[in-house]
């Protein structure tokens, strides 16, 4: 005859005993959590439909032509324009603090814009025509460096340089506003001569 296999007596009270007795209450507790977790959950906020976004094309020769704000320009210029300057705004908001932009400036052959400087970095891609920029405060032909059609350059804050047209130019400037034109002062070239 074979054993018979009879469990130790606490063992009996284990098979039969929490698990067996309370069978509903468990089946409850897994049907009914989720339900009383997600309920305690707060719902997202509704937030309002994000800022839509679009393709913007600017045809070449559909600019919106003026002149540059006075605003922009901030002191006396050391050295004659000799020309002609003309600004459209592009995209963006070149007068408010910390909006992006992108202007483009039209100038004649010739056009002289003195040494300045910016408050936040200047990008500058010549989009027709030529134009050579030099570094300092103070004009000085033998410093400027040709920029011709597709070329690019920036500045940082603050750097003094200065730049001439080579041909009708149409240079675009984009980068973080304001865009203001600082002329350098005669009292800072003085400074630099001591």
């Amino acid at each position: 005859m074979a054993p018979v296999f009879r469990p130790h007596p606490s063992e009996s009270k284990l098979r039969g005993g929490f698990v067996y007795r309370n069978k509903p209450v468990l089946w409850a507790l897994v049907v009914l959590m989720p339900g009383v977790a997600s309920a305690q959950t707060k719902a997202p906020a509704k937030t309002s439909a994000p800022a839509k976004q679009s393709t913007m094309v600017v045809e070449a020769g559909s600019e919106k032509w003026g002149d540059v704000p006075a605003a922009a320009l901030v002191g006396t210029p050391s050295v004659e324009m000799g020309g002609t300057l003309r600004a459209a705004v592009i995209q963006g908001d070149p007068m408010t603090a910390g909006r992006s932009y992108t202007l483009r400036l039209s100038c004649t052959d010739g056009l002289k814009i003195a040494p300045h400087w910016h408050p936040t970095n200047e990008n500058v891609t010549v989009v027709k025509g030529q134009a050579a920029v030099g570094m300092g405060s103070k004009w000085d032909d033998a410093a400027l460096k040709e920029v011709p059609t597709g070329a690019f350059f920036s500045t940082g804050p603050n750097t003094r340089h200065f730049v001439q047209c080579k041909g009708d130019t149409i240079l675009q400037v984009h980068g973080i506003a304001p865009f203001v034109v600082n002329f350098v002062s005669p009292d800072e070239n003085q400074a630099e001569k001591k």
